[in-house]
């Protein structure tokens, strides 16, 4: 018997899904925050190439996803359907981590050839970890209550882990005698060790609750249950609109680098990024009680806008640029917690109208939301780099030498994160107008769940496992 109301979670699943997220996000964060100067600056790939690699990666990785999600519902071990998946990922997360670091000694040709086995290789992996990972998110606790400050707890854990390379990066260059080459190289190899080894907690310290159909779902039921799961759309649509509105962060470093004049400068400006969104986080169980998602998303729009405003009137100088990424760090913290929530509530929503739990295919979706946000948020960037005519460094005894960039290429990566993610932050909005998946529908489809699972309701179903009266209704 499952209970609506009852707590579910121990303090060992709280901390191993928290310390396993710290784990995956450190190696996440390295990728996503310095893959793109690591390719253009330490390795010495054209802008351009590397615009095509993630590019070509991320549609690749768009169609792993979902069949990665059809796999995970249609698996049943004694272990549950997700977590065999984290444990089988650890050693290879590892190792494909630290060789996505590495700068060969080879002609241009043989490191862009590096570079797409590599990037590639970390893509299949990280899919195989990601979708079951987040499905978790959902299978550990029935309870939608205790779920969001579950969620949010983690999320802290998780984004600090995400962070956290920011100063592993300039440690290992520090360590490394001021080498870009030997540094990364070194921060990855820690990184993919320390990364892995925590996320290992992901299989022994958690535990599946919610029940499985007996019969595991088709690939055409998956794809009658997208169909069908309008939050889960709405919210994956509204964030791959959306995705420009941290390009912020990837753009970092060249903000550091080329308009104020040092790397280190990173750390003060993501530090401040950080430290607004990780308060950001912690608040969002407490918003979430007084507000709910859609009015969440209204005001992070606004405090959006605001922020990259403010920073776009005020100026290219450190005090305005370290303002206005505290102010916008906050509303970005709000906006990922819910999202989360949102996508775990999308798995219930499919349930109570079809029966079926779907963590697989509807948590798959929310990795590739994330990667196609980051393919966007790179390739954009690295596009944008060749089209404000970027100078990449060149190669002196092996080590990367950086150029004096035109008054046109700083004026274009300023406005790369100003007026960018201006327009994504508005624009993101308009899916979220719609999201109607709170207050009493909410809570009624989770009343209607538990009181399914307890053997209290019978419906008629079709083949799908939808009753016409649930298909409809809404629609």
């Amino acid at each position: 018997m499952q209970d609506y109301n009852k707590k579910y979670l121990t303090r060992t699943n709280v901390f191993s899904f928290a310390a396993s997220g710290f784990g995956q996000n450190m190696i996440i964060g390295i990728v996503n925050s310095f893959i793109l100067f690591f390719y253009t600056d330490v390795l010495i790939i054209p802008a351009v190439t590397v615009t095509v690699l993630m590019g070509a990666a991320r549609v690749f990785d768009a169609l792993n996803d979902p069949i990665m999600g059809v796999i995970v519902d249609k698996t049943r071990t004694k272990w549950g359907k997700l977590r065999p998946y984290l444990i089988a990922t650890v050693l290879p997360l590892a190792v494909i981590t630290t060789l996505l670091f590495y700068a060969p000694d080879l002609s241009e040709k043989g490191r862009i050839v590096y570079a797409y086995v590599t990037y590639f290789a970390f893509g299949i992996i990280y899919t195989i970890c990601d979708v079951p990972f987040w499905g978790l998110a959902s299978a550990m606790t029935p309870n939608p209550e205790e779920r969001i400050k579950f969620i949010s707890f983690s999320r802290l854990f998780h984004s600090i882990g995400g962070a956290l390379p920011i100063l592993i990066i300039p440690l290992f260059v520090s360590l490394a005698g001021g080498s870009n080459r030997k540094g990364y190289f070194n921060a990855g190899l820690f990184v993919g060790i320390v990364g892995a080894a925590l996320f290992s907690l992901s299989f022994f310290g958690t535990s599946e609750r919610c029940a499985q159909s007996e019969k595991a779902p088709s690939l055409k039921d998956n794809f009658k249950f997208f169909l069908i799961n309008r939050p889960l759309q709405l919210v994956v649509g509204a964030n791959i609109l959306g995705a420009a509105r941290a390009i912020a962060i990837v753009a970092s470093m060249y903000v550091a680098v080329y308009l104020l004049g040092s790397a280190s400068y990173n750390i003060i400006i993501l530090g401040a990024w950080g430290v607004t969104g990780y308060l950001g986080m912690l608040l969002t169980p407490k918003l979430a009680k007084k507000y709910n998602y859609r009015q969440l998303y209204v005001l992070c729009t606004i405090m959006g806008v605001l922020a990259h405003t403010m920073m776009y009137l005020l100026g290219s100088s450190m005090v305005s640029i370290l303002i206005c990424m505290a102010i916008g760090g906050f509303p970005y913290g709000i906006a990922s917690n819910i999202n989360y929530a949102m996508i775990a509530d999308s798995v219930d929503y499919v349930e109570w109208k079809t029966g079926w739990r779907t963590e697989g295919v509807s948590i798959s979706f929310q990795t590739l939301m994330n990667k196609l946000m980051s393919a966007i948020q790179v390739t954009g960037t690295a596009y944008a780099l060749k089209l404000i005519a970027f100078r990449q460094p060149i190669l002196v005894n092996g080590e990367a030498v950086t150029q004096t960039q035109s008054q046109g290429t700083l004026d274009g990566i300023f406005v790369l994160v100003t007026l960018i993610p201006i327009v994504s932050w508005i624009i993101c909005l308009f899916p979220m107008l719609f999201y109607d998946f709170i207050g009493e529908k909410r809570a009624i489809a989770h009343r209607a769940i538990i009181d399914r699972r307890n053997g209290g309701q019978q419906v008629e179903k079709n083949d799908l496992g939808v009753s016409e009266i649930d298909f409809f209704e809404g629609y």
